[in-house]
């Protein structure tokens, strides 16, 4: 067994997300994620804080700027992420909110126009 998780573990550790990447995050659970694009590197950090009347109060750090969004459970449940702002076709990320189940929520996250884009999960 340890001889598997030594050469499979580093493996892990340096894997690219797939999209749609779907992930399930507690309260104040801080997800990591790096963007590479065009020999830039941008960080974008996401969690939520709050679900109450079936809206959940999301906080996104993009590029180290933050964000302050409010998702619904049945409709305006998505957010967009531009990675970079062109003249041209941007890439972008649609972040949506799936689901709540016992103080865990749901999201699934879209990569469009993501042509030369690496995203790595840091947390």
């Amino acid at each position: 067994m340890n001889k598997f998780l030594l050469i499979f573990f580093p493996l892990f550790l340096f894997a690219e997300v797939i999209f749609p990447y779907t992930f399930s995050l507690k309260k104040d659970e801080i997800i990591e994620f790096k963007i590479y694009y065009k020999n830039f590197t941008f960080p974008l950090k996401f969690r939520w804080t709050l679900f109450k009347n079936d809206v959940l109060v999301v906080i996104c750090h993009y590029n180290n700027f933050p964000r302050h969004i409010e998702l619904f459970k049945d409709n305006l449940n998505t957010f967009k992420v531009n990675i970079m702002d062109y003249l041209e076709f941007y890439p972008y990320f649609l972040i949506k909110f799936e689901d709540f189940n016992d103080k865990i929520a749901t999201f699934k996250m879209y990569l469009f126009r993501g042509k030369n884009i690496k995203v790595k999960r840091i947390r």
